[in-house]
């Protein structure tokens, strides 16, 4: 996986390159791209300290 970002208005820019296959993809399991988005975006906005 690579992952970039950058500083733009507003915000961070994050953007990876990847193959998304397995759990994290499949629509039909309780994990999906969306859940897996959502921890990437948590993970993002934490608080380095903690």
């Amino acid at each position: 996986m690579v992952i970039t970002s950058r500083q733009v208005p507003g915000g961070v820019l994050v953007r990876t390159e990847e193959s998304h296959t397995g759990p994290q993809a499949d629509t039909n399991t309780d994990v999906g791209l969306e859940a897996w988005l959502r921890d990437l975006k948590t993970a993002a906005e934490a608080d380095p300290r903690d």
